[in-house]
């Protein structure tokens, strides 16, 4: 079973949460493997100032800084090549309207040994509109993952301040 959190922040572009979040994935000690589309995920102040960049373009620096996803897999994720390419197949569900940066993690916790984070910019860089992130859309997404991995699927809201693991 694969599990999907999904994490958002309504306190705007001055709440640090952003850079705060991208701050997390490169954590050197953390991740095992980063990647990203639309961004260099390779720095931290480019990743940030990319993202913002384009918040800037459509005036759309007051809403919700990013989504962040944390997906945690099962026990049928056991090898990190396995994590790695789950992280940028499920990803591509996002590349062609979103910036975003993940980063696969990993942490023994109940049965999952791998998880990965991906912080999306909420703010399309294709028409300025923001990712909706309904219970609909959510649910939409989990079909994805189910779709990519052969795995169920579920989600779940949690609040900003929920802990960034799974």
């Amino acid at each position: 079973m694969v599990l999907i959190k999904c994490k958002k922040c309504s306190d705007g572009f001055h709440s640090n949460y952003l850079y705060n979040a991208l701050d997390y994935l490169h954590d050197k000690e953390k991740q095992l493997h980063l990647g990203g589309f639309g961004v260099d995920p390779y720095d931290l102040d480019k990743t940030y100032k990319q993202m913002q960049f384009v918040k800037n373009y459509f005036h759309k620096t007051q809403e919700n800084p990013l989504i962040h996803f944390i997906i945690s897999f099962g026990d049928e994720v056991r090898k990190y090549e396995k994590a790695k390419a789950y992280a940028v197949l499920i990803s591509t569900v996002f590349k062609c309207r979103y910036q975003l940066i993940w980063a696969v993690h990993q942490k023994k916790r109940g049965d999952s040994l791998f998880h990965i984070h991906i912080i999306i910019n909420s703010v399309s860089f294709v028409d300025g509109k923001l990712y909706d992130s309904s219970k609909e859309n959510l649910s939409k997404f989990c079909d994805e993952v189910e779709r990519i991995t052969g795995t169920g699927c579920r989600y779940y809201f949690a609040g900003y301040y929920s802990t960034d693991d799974v």
